[in-house]
């Protein structure tokens, strides 16, 4: 079965999308946009590679966002998960945080400044890593596809 790597972006009306437009049309990645947590963990359990990222917001109680970082960690291992925030926090703040993030499973964890092109390099190299790891093999630039029957040679 051939699938698209899928990159998964639950930021209601934001532009993560936006900033990763292009990397994903060059690669040729499937972009969802889920609206809630729940869609966003029902994409992320999509047989194909897949790369998760999460707007949060550290002045909110949003223990659904928190919980769907932990439930993607738990449940779906190879799922990369990038939390994103535009909250300028003090550094105590900003290094508990990204620890408590971590904690709960996200691979990266970004605060301001983040620069389009850094992030857009950041996404490309995790859905690399990610391609490789469910594959075993690097992904073909040429047609952006993955045979995920091959999955069981290298499993």
């Amino acid at each position: 079965m051939t699938r698209r790597p899928q990159l998964v972006i639950l930021d209601p009306d934001g532009p993560l999308a936006a900033l990763l437009a292009e990397p994903a049309g060059v690669h040729r990645w499937l972009v969802r946009r889920p609206r809630a947590a729940d869609a966003a963990l029902g994409y992320t359990r999509d047989a194909r590679p897949t790369v998760l990222l999460v707007r949060i917001d550290p002045a909110a109680d949003d223990a659904v966002t928190a919980g769907l970082i932990a439930d993607v960690h738990r449940m779906l291992p190879d799922v990369a998960v990038v939390a994103v925030s535009d909250a300028k926090l003090a550094d105590a703040d900003r290094a508990a945080w990204t620890a408590v993030l971590m904690d709960l499973g996200c691979r990266y964890v970004l605060f301001p400044p983040v620069a389009p092109p850094a992030l857009a390099e950041l996404v490309t190299g995790l859905m690399t890593a990610t391609v490789r790891r469910v594959t075993g093999k690097d992904p073909d630039p040429a047609d952006g596809l993955i045979d995920l029957a091959d999955e069981e040679l290298h499993g």
